[in-house]
């Protein structure tokens, strides 16, 4: 079993170390079966950002990777990438990525810039060409709605578009039936949306599993005041495997 969205890295005040939060995932394998892990470095979203002291925190992630729990990384691509000269077919090279992160809730990819449209399609035939995922945050702010990349999905017909959240549902169905090469995941999704997903995409092998891990955590402890540790954190969010398991 596959978990799609994982997160390592700074976010806000918190760092979560890469070992640190996959030895935690490694420790339910027998209760939650899952023995791949797909994730991205939510230091991507610092202000400062600097590609090598990213590349550095993936490698060091990846050495964790092992046949009992295989890690692999997207490349979390944000527009200060464009100044930096950071090329993907260059990069790619020295890690083999499983795919490209977007998030424009985070990061302000403007279609009026030419320099960002550019950019997105040179990411996206990567992904065409070498058949990888392409994760998209996607949510309720006109910026960040699920059709928001749709002209990209018809034209780039190998890479494997995953719609982030799943939210809004209703959109998110839309598309996912629309386009064979568009799925979404589960991240933050509770029992009651994801049946109501489940009945309106046509193919429900098409939803994956996602857990947010661990900035579901951030956030119930913030905003919640839950009390779970990062141990029953990851557990609580597997409870969606039961709808995968069947």
């Amino acid at each position: 079993m596959i978990d799609y969205h994982v997160h390592i890295g700074q976010f806000n005040e918190k760092y979560f170390d890469a070992h640190h939060i996959f030895n935690i995932i490694a420790s339910t394998l027998k209760k939650t079966r899952i023995t791949e892990i797909y994730y991205s470095s939510t230091s991507s979203c610092r202000d400062d950002v600097e590609f090598e002291k990213i590349e550095e925190e993936i490698l060091y992630a990846q050495s964790f990777s092992s046949e009992e729990l295989k890690v692999k990384p997207y490349l979390w691509f944000v527009p200060k990438y464009i100044e930096q000269k950071i090329d993907i077919n260059t990069v790619t090279k020295k890690i083999d990525y499983c795919g490209i992160k977007i998030h424009p809730f985070a990061q302000n990819w403007n279609f009026e810039n030419k320099q960002h449209i550019a950019t997105l399609h040179h990411l996206f035939t990567w992904a065409d060409k070498n058949s990888k995922y392409v994760l998209i945050h996607c949510g309720n702010p006109k910026s960040v709605l699920p059709n928001r990349f749709e002209s990209f999905f018809n034209k780039y017909t190998n890479a494997k578009f995953i719609l982030a959240h799943s939210n809004p549902i209703e959109i998110t169905s839309l598309m996912v039936n629309k386009y064979q090469n568009v799925f979404c995941d589960t991240a933050c999704l509770q029992i009651q949306p994801l049946n109501k997903l489940k009945n309106q995409i046509i193919n429900s092998s098409k939803i994956l599993f996602g857990s947010d891990f661990p900035i579901s955590h951030y956030y119930n402890k913030a905003l919640f005041n839950k009390k779970r540790t990062l141990e029953k954190e990851y557990f609580y969010n597997c409870n969606l495997l039961k709808y995968f398991n069947k």
